[in-house]
């Protein structure tokens, strides 16, 4: 998920290889890990640890639920 404002908010879903298995487009209002957190799970993941700030964003790794 983009950390800065302006992008386009967006969740990725990839494997432990890092191969893309999703892309989740989010609505514009939100902002934080925790919005994203609530579509992520709407849309059949959940976060298995805490998430943590990158350079372009935020990561979490998740589970299918």
């Amino acid at each position: 998920m983009p950390a800065r404002r302006g992008t386009e908010p967006m969740v990725s879903v990839r494997d432990d290889r890092g191969a893309e298995v999703t892309e989740l487009a989010l609505p514009e209002t939100v902002t934080t890990p925790d919005q994203a957190e609530e579509e992520l799970r709407a849309a059949g993941w959940a976060r298995s640890a805490q998430w943590s700030t990158t350079d372009d964003g935020w990561t979490a790794p998740v589970v299918a639920v």
